[in-house]
């Protein structure tokens, strides 16, 4: 059977410049091995300005496909580095090419992995370029780590208020207004979910361009940065997954750029964030949830469900979210916090217990069973007179009646019509009006029950008082009212 061959050649964008890496250099000596060899000219496939850091390269990836359908029995690249710098993931390619009767050479390092010693040979190479690529990685830490300890020049990215010129960071003066914007209405007790709303709704986004979460708002309204001081080395990656360091291991410098916010500001910020958090833990019970049942996800129509999370097995949160997604994962995962949410919920209760009932827009649910009949009837009797009015040009249409006939019944049934729709306008009129003065009575009569700490107490109260919320993109919140 005659050998069937693929070549496969990389390069990242840092070694383009280097000598000995470019494409076309690795092109000219797997042709020229392959032809010192006797084998025939291989099929090249290269991935340009990608890093061998992982797998997820498009060329590499068509490789691999066109190998499962045996188009080739043997691979060849220059190097092993290549392939991968990880030796996990190089063993895992080399498997996968085997399961498909498939070989492959290093033409530098010169070995076959269909021998015991090709193969012993191809995991020491791994061994040693995954331990090269950890040591670089090792030393750019340590250069990074000491850059921020002399305070030279900012080496992280910028967070939200902040940007760097030369190598310093730098007010960026219309996010620190914005910051500022936060910080008032974090002292006036916002939560960190309305925060995000109001952000959102006057167009302000994060420094990505994306829209705020209550996450985003709470994490940047705790960073020391906003009041002049640099933290380093807070945080690593392990995997996917971004982990605390001990904070003995952090390098905190003061005074390290000029402040948004003052000490006091910031630390009383702290205050009220740590405030919510204890009177948060007040409710262990995770099942205890004031507004499960009334909480509809726009997205997929489903309910929005209680949820406790912790994070690495220390901070507890208690969250709403999508039923569908944690069931099914046919939504997507949107999610607020329950004491946020539960705050703003009350918040519109409190606001309409105090408004003039003739100013509140407010979205009422369907009135009782009578209204909605005589409802129902007048729309009823409008769809007759459209087919009467249907049937009368039929007839004129059939010589039956003549044109004078069809324009004196049209202005009949025209002023049936308009007579049926005073009538329906009306009474939609009415419902809007007296719906105000309704859902305030109400909720003068239930206040005391909605702000009880008994939260059974105020969870009954608040469901006589909702008939739903709807829910989306984790921001937006419309509250339906009872009125009957």
């Amino acid at each position: 059977m005659s050998m069937r061959i693929a070549g496969y050649i990389r390069v990242s964008t840092e070694e383009q410049a280097e000598k000995g890496f470019s494409l076309d250099e690795q092109r000219d000596r797997l042709n020229s091995y392959c032809k010192a060899m006797g084998w025939p000219a291989p099929t090249i496939y290269e991935d340009d300005g990608y890093s061998a850091k992982d797998l997820r390269r498009p060329e590499l990836a068509r490789l691999l496909s066109d190998v499962k359908t045996e188009k080739y029995t043997l691979i060849i690249t220059t190097k092993l580095d290549r392939l991968s710098r990880r030796l996990f993931d190089i063993l895992s390619v080399i498997d996968y090419l085997e399961k498909h009767n498939c070989s492959y050479v290093s033409a530098s390092e010169a070995f076959d992995t269909t021998t015991p010693a090709g193969r012993m040979t191809l995991q020491m190479l791994g061994m040693v370029a995954e331990f090269e690529r950890e040591r670089i990685s090792e030393r750019v830490r340590d250069n990074m780590r000491s850059i921020a300890r002399k305070g030279e020049k900012i080496i992280s990215r910028p967070c939200f208020g902040y940007e760097v010129k030369n190598g310093s960071l730098e007010i960026n003066l219309e996010e620190s207004l914005a910051v500022h914007q936060m910080a008032r209405w974090a002292l006036e007790g916002r939560g960190a979910w309305e925060i995000a709303k109001r952000l959102n709704e006057r167009g302000i986004t994060t420094k990505d361009g994306n829209q705020w979460q209550d996450r985003v708002v709470r994490e940047l309204l705790k960073r020391e940065t906003l009041v002049g001081d640099f933290v380093y080395n807070r945080t690593y990656r392990k995997g996917t997954r971004i982990l605390t360091r001990p904070e003995e291991e952090w390098i905190r410098i003061e005074n390290h750029h000029e402040p948004i916010l003052d000490r006091d500001t910031f630390d009383a910020i702290q205050k009220i964030f740590q405030s919510r958090k204890q009177s948060a833990s007040r409710y262990v019970d995770e099942t205890n949830y004031l507004l499960t049942g009334l909480l509809v996800c726009t997205h997929c129509g489903g309910k929005m469900v209680g949820r406790k999370d912790s994070k690495h097995g220390k901070n507890i949160y208690f969250r709403y979210v999508c039923n569908t997604y944690m069931k099914k994962g046919g939504c997507y995962f949107h999610h607020l916090l329950r004491d946020d949410l539960e705050f703003t919920v009350i918040g519109e209760i409190k606001k309409i217990a105090i408004a003039d009932p003739n100013d509140l827009e407010i979205t009422v649910a369907k009135t009782n069973s009578e209204k909605r009949a005589d409802k129902a009837s007048i729309q009823d009797r409008l769809r007759k007179l459209d087919l009467k009015a249907q049937r009368q040009i039929e007839a004129y249409e059939d010589d039956l009646i003549t044109a004078h006939d069809l324009k004196k019944a049209k202005e009949r049934i025209e002023k049936d019509r308009q007579h049926l729709l005073e009538q329906l306008k009306e009474m939609e009129k009415s419902e809007q009006e007296n719906a105000g003065v309704i859902v305030q009575q109400k909720v003068k009569r239930l206040l005391d029950d909605v702000l009880s700490l008994d939260r059974m107490k105020s969870k009954n109260a608040i469901r006589q008082l909702i008939h739903h919320v709807n829910i989306s993109n984790a921001s937006e919140v419309v509250i339906t009212w009872y009125a009957d």
